[in-house]
């Protein structure tokens, strides 16, 4: 049985600033906690059931599994239907920021709020191979509960780095910066060249007027409906990134 204090730490985990703090967050899930385990990445504790265990036998004399049961279990996990394990992980070390600017294609995320659209965003890059994303201050925390959940094992694989947008842009001088906007250049009649950062905006404001002075030009999805007149964050982002991978593929 767990005590309160230990109860009380792991449910603080949850919380952006806890978690600020502590340099800790959690993943939760047999699908997730496997992919961590597989690929040999560090971690601190592992809250898991009986029933879990049973099938990770190899686990059971490590000193940083904790055996609890179903009850504990809910008293600590976000999910509403706790699924029988939950890691403690570490916050990763921040990359030397000069060594991103290197890279011939990357994301950046502008004041995207949605935990879900974030995780979904951070699958999308994974799938068509953009490791970082720069992301303002008013984007989501990365590891919110909510952001792990919809990443999936991608979160492990694609960086994230937080701050001043101008700033971190403004590194990127060899880069060409496209910016999604309803009122750019069809992406369909546009020709991609890396180096390329691709900017996304928030939900609800798109990409703000202060980053005009470092973006090059603006792209957009053209509609093909007549009554809707916007696209999910993460669902653009994924077909822009279709689009530019597509095309750069296609001219190598």
């Amino acid at each position: 049985m767990l005590s309160k204090n230990k109860i009380k730490l792991l449910r603080g985990l949850q919380r952006k600033k806890v978690r600020k703090s502590s340099k800790f967050y959690i993943v939760e899930g047999p699908k997730l906690v496997a992919e961590i385990l597989f690929t040999g990445a560090d971690w601190h504790e592992l809250y898991a059931t009986e029933s879990w265990l049973r099938s990770n036998p190899i686990l059971v004399n490590d000193k940083r599994l904790v055996l609890v049961n179903e009850k504990d279990l809910a008293q600590i996990s976000s999910l509403k239907s706790p699924n029988e394990v939950l890691m403690v992980l570490k916050k990763d070390t921040v990359q030397d920021f000069s060594l991103i600017v290197s890279n011939p294609f990357v994301l950046a995320l502008d004041g995207v709020n949605d935990p879900g659209n974030l995780g979904t965003i951070i699958r999308n890059a994974d799938w068509f191979g953009v490791c970082h994303i720069l992301c303002s201050l008013k984007t989501v925390d990365q590891y919110n509960p909510k952001v792990i959940q919809s990443a999936m094992g991608s979160f492990q694989r694609v960086q994230l780095h937080y701050g001043n947008l101008i700033e971190m842009l403004s590194n990127f001088k060899s880069h060409t910066i496209m910016a999604c906007d309803l009122s750019g250049t069809s992406i369909y009649e546009c020709d991609f060249k890396e180096p390329l950062v691709l900017v996304m905006g928030n939900e609800s404001h798109g990409v703000s007027d202060i980053l005009s002075a470092v973006v090059h030009q603006n792209i957009t999805i053209p509609s093909f409906s007549p009554t809707t007149d916007s696209l999910n964050v993460s669902v653009a982002t994924g077909i822009v990134l279709s689009t530019i991978k597509g095309q750069i593929k296609l001219k190598k």
